[in-house]
């Protein structure tokens, strides 16, 4: 199920499926709720459908010695194929929904785009950026916090910066710098979604 339900009804218009794209620690999850505030949309967030798959909490920790079983490749397929289910079945509905994963590899990206496609939607990226040193203290802080659904952490982050595929110039990403007063960012994120609004 997702994670916050929508205030109204179907939008009048073609519904948008926004994708979030940026590696741990960018910021992704506030700007998702931003979005989701603005645009009237659902958020489905991959950390918290994961661990509700494997039958746990959002904040439920997971051990070093689990992370294998629910971070390889078969819990991540299985994380977007349900990410994909849920994102079709509340765009049929005629409901904006962002899409809260990093989605650090193109052939993801391309497949919710052509989810999109097929449902009539409209299909939006966008990318959350800050300096290297800023995700890392947010990871950190976030770690000493322990009370945000994602087990991310440094050497996530490492393996990150070698696997991701940023965005080609024909994925039309709309980028938002983080690196900023957590009001200076809503205001951009409203700002994104004001432009979307306006057919840009």
């Amino acid at each position: 199920m997702p994670t916050r339900r929508a205030r109204h009804v179907a939008p009048a218009t073609a519904p948008t499926l926004v994708l979030m794209h940026g590696l741990s620690g960018s910021g992704k999850s506030e700007v998702a709720l931003d979005l989701v505030g603005a645009l009237g949309a659902i958020r489905i967030r991959s950390d918290v459908e994961r661990k509700r798959l494997h039958g746990l909490t959002p904040r439920e920790r997971v051990p070093d010695a689990a992370r294998g079983a629910l971070y390889g490749p078969e819990a991540t397929r299985r994380t977007f194929d349900h990410l994909a289910r849920t994102a079709r079945t509340l765009l049929d509905a005629g409901l904006h929904v962002v899409v809260d994963a990093a989605f650090l590899r193109r052939s993801e990206r391309d497949r919710f785009r052509a989810l999109a496609a097929d449902a009539g939607a409209q299909a939006r990226l966008v990318e959350c950026v800050a300096p290297e040193a800023v995700l890392r203290a947010r990871l950190a802080a976030r770690a000493d916090a322990g009370d945000d659904a994602s087990d991310a952490d440094g050497q996530v982050l490492d393996l990150q910066l070698r696997i991701g595929e940023p965005p080609a110039a024909d994925e039309a990403a709309w980028r938002l710098d983080t690196d900023a007063p957590r009001d200076v960012v809503a205001a951009r994120a409203a700002a994104l979604a004001d432009a979307w609004r306006r057919g840009a």
